[in-house]
C-alpha cells in the first residue's frame, strides 16, 4: 500500500509515521488495503467547501474522507496504482480541538488520520452502536501506537 502525504505535517508528525497509522489501522481492523491512499492537510476554508460540497454541510470539520471502493474514474486514476480514497483534514481545527481537550496537536492529528482511514474502509458513526464501535476501535488502536 502506498501513502501519500500532501501539506505540511504538525510538529513531530512525519509522512512515514502516517503511513505506518494507515497501515498499523488496516491491520488492526482486519482489512488489508492494496493500492493507494492520500492524506491532504490543509485549511479551514478548503475543508469548508468540500464538507459543503459532498455532505452539504457549510461548515468546518476536522477530517472528511472519500472512498474510491468502486473504483476511482481512470481518467483521474494515477498511473499504475489503484486509488483507494482520500482523507483530508484541517490543521487548524484540529489545533482547536486538541487545546479545547487538553490535548497535543500531534495525538489529535493522529487521531483523525486513524479516524479517516477507519472511514475509508467502511466504518461509520451513524448509529450508537456503529459509533461505540467505531470510537474504541480507533481508541485501541492509538493506545498501541503509543500516541495515547
Amino acid at each position: 500500500m502506498k501513502v501519500s502525504c500532501i501539506g505540511t505535517m504538525p510538529a513531530g508528525v512525519t509522512k512515514a509515521a502516517v503511513a505506518a497509522l494507515v497501515d498499523k489501522t488496516a491491520k488492526r481492523a482486519g482489512r488489508r488495503l492494496e493500492g493507494a491512499v492520500s492524506v491532504r492537510v490543509t485549511d479551514d476554508r478548503t475543508v469548508r467547501a468540500l464538507n459543503r460540497r459532498h455532505r452539504g454541510k457549510d461548515k468546518v470539520t476536522d477530517v472528511l474522507s472519500f472512498s474510491y471502493a468502486g473504483g476511482m474514474p481512470a481518467k483521474l486514476q494515477p498511473a499504475g496504482e489503484r486509488q483507494l480514497g482520500d482523507i483530508v483534514i484541517s490543521l487548524p481545527q484540529v489545533r482547536r480541538q486538541a487545546k479545547a481537550i487538553g490535548r497535543g496537536t500531534k495525538a489529535e492529528f493522529c487521531l483523525m488520520v486513524v479516524h479517516g482511514t477507519l472511514h475509508l474502509l467502511g466504518y461509520d458513526h451513524e448509529t450508537l452502536a456503529d459509533e461505540k464501535k467505531m470510537f474504541q476501535l480507533q481508541h485501541d488502536i492509538l493506545i498501541s501506537a503509543g500516541i495515547l
